[in-house]
């Protein structure tokens, strides 16, 4: 009997990007391959859940937005800006998370199962230390 219900995966990058500061930066990104083939070889399709993104390093920041996007280049916008409040260390100020959720299904128009991750802060600076992106099929 086959399985039925909602199957969650998950694509974590955990690669340093350092100096974010307060605009995009399209050489300062996160690569996401969602490769467990909800796609079936013809690009990426499922339901994006959600986004967790963690930093290092914060020099004055209190928020970060996020963009996911389909292209490298971040003209194909998937997931439009959304800011959120960083949640500081209990014991280390200079690192914190936010997380983002999203729920809505996307086929990826490029026929891959790439997303890339940018951010940018309020104030200040910050280093990407990890992202994760969370989607069902």
């Amino acid at each position: 009997m086959a399985k039925t219900g909602k199957f969650y995966h998950g694509s974590t990058i955990s690669s340093n990007v350092a100096a974010i500061g307060t605009s995009f930066d399209v050489a300062k990104f996160h690569e996401h391959d969602l490769y467990d083939k909800p796609s079936q070889g013809t690009g990426y399709l499922g339901f994006v859940e959600g986004l967790y993104v963690r930093v290092t390093a914060i020099s004055g920041a209190s928020k970060i937005t996020a963009r996911i996007t389909c292209d490298p280049t971040g003209d194909f916008t998937f997931f439009p800006d959304t800011e959120a409040t960083l949640a500081i260390g209990l014991t280390t100020a200079t690192t914190g998370t936010c997380a983002y959720e999203f729920k809505l299904p996307l086929k990826q128009f490029f026929g891959t199962d790439k997303l890339y991750v940018f951010i940018k802060t309020d104030a200040g600076s910050v280093t990407l230390a990890n992202s994760c992106i969370v989607w069902s099929e």
